[in-house]
């Protein structure tokens, strides 16, 4: 007789906000729907369509443009 094995969930690590945003846009540029060099709405339409703060789009962008 054998035992089901019992699946080991880990926590479940909630996203940033931030996080969210850079994941959105790392996506765009990976679907090719935006490329490198292309200019973004502005902060402040962003901000608007994200639904979020003008603070966290430019966090997203601090963190974008630290990463590769």
């Amino acid at each position: 007789m054998t035992s089901a094995r019992i699946p080991d969930f880990g926590p479940i690590k909630p996203k940033r906000v931030f996080e969210e945003i850079c994941e959105r846009i790392r996506n765009e540029l990976s679907s090719g729907a935006l490329r490198p060099g292309d200019k973004l709405p502005p902060e402040r339409e962003l901000a608007e369509q994200f639904g979020v703060s003008r603070t966290a789009v430019r966090e997203a962008f601090r963190s974008l443009e630290r990463s590769d």
